[in-house]
């Protein structure tokens, strides 16, 4: 997040949705619905609210406490320019009232996400959003009021100690002066808060807890439903049958609901374009961009840069189909591990031992925070019904501790992700406590440093642990096939993106057809279809839909 946190264009309205979205923000792997009926978890295995709320009751009781720190933040309409003291005093308020809503909000949050269903947990989200919303509103002022103080002035205020800690947030505001409104019409734009994450919202409601993922009978013998936990651990089935079969059970539910999935994506690049327009940028990239000052050609060429060196990643993808013995690779081929031996497992605890080995390296202060996020619970571990699928890490509770939202499930993968969020917890954990409320948080163009970082000190620790030939084999495929994930899929996720709300800009409507015919033509661009390297299933087209990053405004 910017040092002018809370900022959606320009607007001090939408610091809700940012916080909705760090449990996106920074994820490892796609949040995937689990509808199945799950086992329970013993309790070691579940985070610990506590340390936010002792329960829901004490939550109820401290948000109308937290509401009421919005009054002082709306006193301040019209005093942000009187003096240096007063804008500081109303800087204090602003950041005072966003903390406590933070907190409140992140209970709220992460109760949903481990059951969507909890109608209880709905709503204590929903009260978070709508004190988000206020808050919004009562700062909305703030940015107009600054941009208007004349230059002179505006550099006393500058120099002024009691705005010292605020130096950067007020450098970020004087940088978007072209893309601020009036505050009149601040406040106007201040009342669409609400409906900002409606998108996001109808998203993860029908993928977290309404799609009705068929059951296929695998060689085995076995029957399964396909949901997302199924499919990341049966695409990588040594049987092609299998893995065709899950493939097309997964990407075929998504179809079946392309045009649903259709309206709603339409729906959030139109709430995109909205923004864009009233702030007056020249396009949604530049947009989403601005507040981390982060120039649109870094994001361009990014692209142009990766795309370039899709041969690089072709001749990966034919090594693997020659060490695999495969006649053509598929799509659902991808997952495969370089070895036809069966993949090693690995318990939580066994996760655990193996993540105290590879941070060594990064010394005992940074080992103590893993030893304090077992101890203190911040880890919600394995799958559950009604919870969201995949992996994040929330650290918008500046006087607690991050949470970490996990899917395990016993393979390579799932330690890897744990490292990796536990990055993200690490980098949360010392920004919020070396940095003031206001600093505390990171732009996402920052954020996975920390996490890719553990995953290479991962790869460096079982490299250099277990020298097995076949183990090695193995592990030189995941390092691999983490290079391919994280720099190309992710680029091309990036391009789509692009091209989508490129595409609405000059007025089209993103039907289903239109973005099945935009992910299908990327998808085989960068994956060689026409040069024979990857063969590629129309079905695939449909892959858009699954992805909640694209709710997050060029995230990757």
């Amino acid at each position: 997040m910017p040092a002018a946190s809370g900022v959606f264009n320009g607007v001090h309205m939408t610091f809700y949705s940012w916080r909705n979205a760090a449990a996106l923000a920074f994820s490892s792997v796609t949040l995937f619905p689990i509808s199945s009926a799950l086992g329970q978890s013993p309790e070691q295995d579940k985070w610990d609210l506590t340390a936010l709320y002792p329960s829901d009751e004490a939550w109820t009781q401290d948000a109308p406490r937290v509401e009421a720190l919005i009054a002082p933040v709306a006193q301040c309409k019209g005093q942000w320019s009187k003096s240096p003291a007063a804008m500081a005093k109303c800087f204090d308020a602003y950041y005072l009232a966003q903390k406590a809503v933070a907190r409140l909000s992140n209970y709220a949050d992460q109760k949903v996400s481990v059951n969507g269903e909890d109608a209880k947990a709905q709503a204590m989200k929903g009260q978070a959003g709508k004190i988000w919303a206020k808050l919004g509103e009562a700062s909305s002022s703030l940015d107009s009021e600054i941009i208007a103080i004349p230059e002179t002035k505006l550099k006393t205020f500058l120099n002024a100690p009691g705005l010292k800690s605020y130096r950067m947030v007020l450098d970020n505001i004087v940088r978007q002066r072209p893309h601020t409104l009036s505050a009149a019409e601040n406040q106007i734009l201040s009342y669409s808060a609400e409906l900002a994450d409606g998108s996001r919202e109808v998203f993860h409601a029908l993928t977290t807890l309404n799609l009705p993922f068929p059951k296929v009978t695998l060689k085995s013998g076995e029957t399964v439903q396909i949901t997302a936990p199924a499919f990341g651990k049966y695409r990588q089935s040594p049987d092609a049958g299998d893995r065709e079969k899950v493939f097309q059970a997964f990407f075929g539910t998504y179809k079946d609901f392309r045009e649903t999935y259709a309206a709603n994506f339409n729906s959030m690049v139109n709430r995109d374009a909205f923004y864009r327009k009233a702030n007056k940028y020249e396009s949604d990239v530049e947009a989403a961009l601005g507040a981390s000052n982060v120039p649109v050609n870094v994001y361009t060429r990014m692209i142009e840069q990766v795309k370039a060196y899709r041969p690089l990643l072709w001749r990966y993808l034919k090594l693997k189909q020659k060490v695999l013995g495969l006649k053509d690779l598929k799509y659902s081929d991808l997952y495969l591990p370089l070895t036809q031996e069966t993949p090693p497992s690995y318990t939580f605890a066994e996760a655990q031992k193996i993540a105290r080995e590879t941070i060594k390296p990064l010394g005992e202060d940074y080992a103590k925070i893993l030893e304090l996020s077992i101890k203190d619970r911040w880890v919600d571990v394995y799958p559950a019904k009604g919870k969201v699928g995949g992996a994040y890490m929330d650290g918008s509770a500046y006087d607690v501790h991050p949470y970490l939202l996990m899917n395990y499930n016993n393979d390579y993968e799932s330690v890897s992700t744990y490292l990796h969020e536990f990055g993200h917890a690490a980098h949360s954990y010392y920004s919020n406590k070396t940095q003031p409320f206001q600093y505390a948080d990171y732009p996402t163009f920052a954020a996975e440093v920390a996490s890719t970082f553990n995953e290479n000190l991962l790869h460096h620790h079982l490299m250099g642990t277990n020298k097995d030939p076949k183990f090695q084999i193995f592990m030189l495929g995941q390092i691999l096939e983490n290079f391919r994930t994280t720099v190309f899929r992710q680029a091309f996720f990036a391009d789509f993106e692009w091209r989508a709300h490129e595409l609405a800009q000059k007025g089209n409507t993103l039907t289903a057809d239109l973005l099945d015919k935009t992910y299908l033509d990327l998808l085989k661009e960068y994956y060689g279809d026409a040069e024979g390297v990857v063969k590629i299933d129309p079905l695939y087209a449909v892959e858009w839909a699954f992805i909640p990053h694209f709710y997050n405004r060029f995230y990757v």
